[in-house]
């Protein structure tokens, strides 16, 4: 493990709890924000309550129990939690900063940009912030749609981009679709890795294709050899901007910085949010190849968004970069593929991997029984919520030898 890093497992005392029970603070949290989330925790045997976070780990407030964080809140405790490092960056910012102006320019905005263009290797060099993924993903749509005079959007079955007008038709929720009223002819759906299908829809009226770089509720299916060089051609052959959504697997999940980087392809656009603060300050991004670039920021407002690209934000976001950019922490992430990869083979799951994004699929339990079972032996996961036997499996990217090996000794004994 990093220097840096070993230190987060000397934690630090949680705050003052603002309740004096879980059933308590569960039955204010449904009076007042989701009731639906305290019965889906319940029915998942994860109604936990983050108390100290250490590394890898998180402990239950009121149990004390201790759990290795396996999820990692959808990728944003890609570095840990409270990676010390992020967390010294941001402290040391806090005795001066605040959250900014978003009409002013900014020094802190522009080295988190010029650090992300970096992580391209220069070839998306124009930086729009935004305050989510989701939002990030609603720009990105725009802009395409803008470019290009055309509103037929291509995206891909069961993936996820948020929880805004565009990014929910774009996904594949028909609930949220129907309740919402946003059906629209307009935005198609095709299998992911299906070539033939995708070049079926994508024609001289469509914007974009929209690629969730691997959907993680279908359980992260790894890309078909070639399947990005084909989207590719395709887009281009058709005049369509292409945008890979790398929320949940960029920042070094994949095993590089960004999934695309290992296809051979580079999209025209390209969002990012969730591990972009480090878990400590929320911050999201969307970045343009030169031309979408050019003609994106070539008007008075572009997009304003208060909080995206906040100064503390973007504090994060350049320790972020910095940590996943070093070649230490690069080859342990490929050491860890490596330790996962072996340490699951021949297990009585199937399992899907790209990088340290991962989906386990059971054939004799669904997925509310393996993450029950996993939560009850100290392992947090959540279900791949489009495959009824898989669930999402993402160790934190941090581990050591160690801590890999008891995560995979314990997954093994309960699942098999």
């Amino acid at each position: 493990m990093i220097k840096e890093e070993k230190a987060a497992k000397a934690g630090a005392p949680a705050p003052a709890l603002p309740f004096p029970d879980a059933a308590s603070a569960e039955a204010a949290f449904g009076q007042f924000v989701a009731p639906s989330m305290v019965r889906l925790m319940e029915a998942l045997g994860t109604p936990i309550h983050y108390g100290q976070r250490q590394g890898a780990r998180v402990q239950d407030a009121y149990t004390g129990k201790w759990y290795w964080d396996c999820h990692r809140n959808g990728s944003v405790y890609n570095l840990g939690h409270r990676n010390p490092q992020v967390l010294a960056a941001v402290s040391e910012a806090l005795r001066g900063l605040e959250v900014g102006n978003l009409f002013l320019a900014s020094g802190y905005k522009a080295k988190a940009a010029e650090k992300l263009v970096a992580s391209t290797g220069g070839v998306l060099t124009g930086v729009t912030y935004a305050a989510s993924g989701a939002e990030a993903n609603e720009v990105a749509i725009r802009a395409a749609r803008g470019f290009t005079r055309r509103r037929k959007l291509v995206s891909i079955k069961h993936s996820y981009h948020g929880s805004t007008c565009f990014t929910m038709a774009a996904g594949d929720n028909p609930e949220a679709s129907e309740r919402y009223l946003l059906d629209s002819p307009e935005f198609v759906k095709v299998p992911y890795n299906d070539v033939d299908a995708m070049r079926g829809a994508v024609d001289d009226e469509t914007c974009c294709v929209l690629l969730e770089a691997s959907p993680a509720q279908l359980g992260f299916p790894a890309p078909d050899p070639g399947y990005y060089a084909a989207v590719r051609k395709i887009c281009d052959d058709q005049g369509a901007v292409f945008i890979i959504d790398e929320v949940q697997t960029g920042l070094g999940g994949s095993g590089s910085f960004w999934l695309w980087q290992q296809q051979g392809v580079i999209p025209d656009i390209m969002t990012t949010a969730k591990g972009l603060g480090g878990g400590i300050i929320p911050n999201a991004a969307l970045l343009m190849a030169p031309a979408i670039k050019e003609w994106f920021l070539d008007c008075e407002f572009p997009h304003m968004s208060t909080f995206g690209g906040n100064e503390l934000g973007c504090v994060a976001t350049a320790a972020v970069c910095d940590i996943t950019s070093r070649p230490e922490f690069v080859a342990n992430v490929h050491r860890l593929i490596e330790q996962f990869r072996e340490g699951f083979a021949n297990a009585p799951y199937r399992v899907n991997q790209v990088g340290l994004c991962m989906g386990l699929f059971s054939e004799t339990m669904d997925a509310y029984a393996m993450t029950r079972k996993l939560a009850d032996a100290g392992i947090l996961v959540l279900p791949a919520h489009y495959e009824p036997r898989a669930i999402e499996f993402r160790p934190i990217l941090i581990l050591d030898e160690k801590e890999a090996e008891t995560i995979i000794r314990t997954v093994r004994d309960v699942l098999g």
